[in-house]
């Protein structure tokens, strides 16, 4: 089957969000109307989750992994294995709200863009995220120049052929903006809603974040400026 969409959600430990989640983005994806896939990448979870009460429109494909391997890896496998013309990111804790996809979908397609990154607004955060964010953001954008106000935000609609140049490695999911520009892509953001968790408790070690996206973000200033820049264009070019 032909696919258009393919909707990518890496979680771990999320038993009480998936089912309302599974449900909300069987709507987007009504809304939208085209052959879509839903692909849930289990991240090494140690909770028991269902499956969704009532069967959705779309079929969902369920990847898991080994073992916890975190964001990183569950999104590349997620959109290495994405059948669609685009990919649809989406975080498991219901704080992106799945309704704003078309809108990020439709400013990509009308602006010819290959990646559109949502940018939280009223963010249902601690002061300390919201400030620790904040920062980061200043200091990637100011290193790498990526455009983005908020690279941190999972919801993005990307053009597959560009979430498949993605590299794989952890801490990846940070800097997909960067990478995506630095590959020759065009990529642009637009403000998107941003709710309460719904149920569960957040993955993120503050501190230990920090620390390791500061260092990833030495190696992105070596990558972006050494991968590959060009684009294949045609498929019997001489």
């Amino acid at each position: 089957m032909n696919v258009l969409f393919s909707v990518v959600v890496p979680f771990y430990n999320e038993a009480d969000n998936l089912p309302p989640l599974i449900a909300e983005i069987d709507t987007m994806l009504r809304t939208l109307g085209q052959p879509a896939e839903i692909i849930l990448v289990n991240d090494g979870s140690t909770d028991q989750f269902a499956q969704p009460a009532s069967s959705p429109s779309y079929p969902i494909r369920w990847l898991s992994l080994t073992r916890n391997s975190g964001q990183s890896a569950a999104m590349y496998y997620g959109m290495q294995a994405a059948r669609g013309d685009f990919v649809i990111t989406l975080d498991a804790d219901l704080q992106n709200d799945p309704q704003d996809a078309p809108k990020l979908y439709r400013k990509l397609v009308e602006e010819n863009l290959d990646m559109v990154t949502g940018v939280r607004t009223n963010r249902h955060d601690t002061f300390v995220r919201r400030a620790s964010s904040k920062i980061a953001n200043a200091v990637r954008g100011a290193l790498l120049q990526d455009h983005t106000s908020d690279t941190g935000c999972t919801l993005k609609v990307l053009r597959a052929e560009a979430a498949k140049r993605l590299p794989g490695w952890n801490g990846m999911h940070r800097f997909m903006p960067a990478l995506i520009l630095s590959a020759g892509y065009k990529i642009g953001e637009m403000p998107v809603n941003h709710r309460a968790r719904h149920s569960g408790v957040s993955k993120v070690a503050g501190g230990k974040r920090a620390v390791r996206a500061t260092i990833d973000l030495l190696g992105m200033l070596w990558f972006c400026r050494r991968q590959f820049h060009g684009r294949v264009t045609g498929g019997d070019a001489p």
